[in-house]
């Protein structure tokens, strides 16, 4: 399988971008465990005992955080519908 067309966390349907329920609570809480003073790979050890992946055949690695916790599309930008604060990304962005 290919790269994601979509962040991870969301869907399309019915020609919409959405947020995929089962995927929100992960975005939020690797923002907040991230914002907290965990590593990339603290972060990835924990997703990895989550049993939700970032694709169907791929394990979690330090780059899909990477990529999580610098995309402004996850505070509302581009038509996409929030699942953190603006407050959330600035301090992962300053963390970096």
């Amino acid at each position: 399988m290919g790269n994601r067309k979509l962040p991870f966390g969301y869907e399309i349907r019915m020609g919409e971008i959405r947020i995929r329920q089962e995927e929100e609570a992960v975005v939020v809480e690797v923002f907040r465990r991230y914002n907290s003073g965990a590593s990339y790979r603290e972060i990835v050890a924990w997703l990895k005992t989550q049993g939700v992946r970032y694709l169907p055949d791929r394990l979690w690695n330090k780059n899909m955080v990477a990529r999580i916790l610098e995309d402004h599309r996850y505070i509302g930008e581009k038509d996409y519908p929030a699942i953190v604060s603006a407050e959330m990304l600035g301090t992962a962005i300053q963390k970096r």
